[in-house]
């Protein structure tokens, strides 16, 4: 399955940043990418105002959906509740397939102060892969990711808004939720300052496939039967002691 980083810098308008994505993802489209992945709260990033315009951007993402083929994956700001929550939406050639909204949210960007953090994972199928869901920050929550992979996920698609300042921790953590969890990862973040590290596609051993530090569009060809055949020649899962991390399952105040 072929799979498109669109690596994109959002413009002072979510109009703006649509006409660009549209662009970009029809690049994709003649590429022939199955599934395309766009930044987190790519229209607005983290101008709550704006977020009024998502139903209009998730509007002309599904008709160019519909038009193309393409399966598309969109982080979003939406009103929730009296606040934000920051989504990821999964838009198929039949509309609307899933809504994963973040569930670790940043202090460094003030989000608890104004969004709503999400009580779901979101598993769904896409092609031959068992894909799950996250955004950015849930990076550095390694349970997240092992939850999926034991429920039989082996591609994670992650949204991201991560900035160059932290790169070095942006590649580690990809690598290893990839590598830890015997599955592909597809990580795709902003062009633009404050963020601006770069877009990634990791394989099941953790080794990169591709990297975009440009805004444009990267397209991948993965192999279903790669993790599979990795996790029963090399197998992980079955050693694991769950008895051994019953605490993990407590949240812990903080030291």
């Amino acid at each position: 399955m072929k799979v498109a980083l669109v690596h994109l810098a959002t413009r002072e308008t979510p109009e703006a940043t649509l006409e660009v994505a549209l662009s970009l993802l029809e690049q994709a489209h003649q590429q022939g990418a199955e599934v395309a992945v766009l930044p987190e709260l790519f229209p607005s990033v983290y101008r709550y105002e704006e977020a009024q315009k998502t139903p209009w951007v998730l509007s002309a993402l599904t008709q160019f959906c519909k038009q193309s083929g393409l399966t598309v994956v969109a982080g979003v700001l939406e009103p929730h509740q009296n606040r934000y929550a920051n989504r990821a939406k999964v838009i198929g050639p039949e509309g609307l397939r899933a809504t994963y909204t973040k569930t670790h949210l940043i202090p460094a960007f003030n989000e608890p102060a104004h969004m709503t953090p999400g009580q779901d994972l979101v598993q769904l199928e896409l092609g031959p892969f068992q894909a799950g869901i996250a955004i950015c920050f849930d990076l550095r929550f390694p349970e997240l990711f092992r939850a999926y992979a034991l429920a039989g996920v082996n591609l994670f698609l992650i949204p991201s808004a991560w900035p160059m300042s932290r790169s070095y921790a942006w590649e580690l953590f990809c690598k290893a939720r990839a590598a830890e969890n015997q599955a592909y990862l597809v990580a795709v973040n902003h062009a633009e300052d404050p963020f601006g590290a770069a877009s990634l596609a990791v394989d099941p051993l953790g080794m990169e496939l591709l990297r975009i530090e440009a805004e444009g569009v990267g397209v991948v060809e993965l192999d279903p039967g790669y993790p599979a055949r990795l996790r029963q020649e090399f197998p992980v899962f079955p050693q694991r002691r769950p008895e051994l991390y019953a605490g993990l399952l407590k949240s812990p105040a903080n030291k």
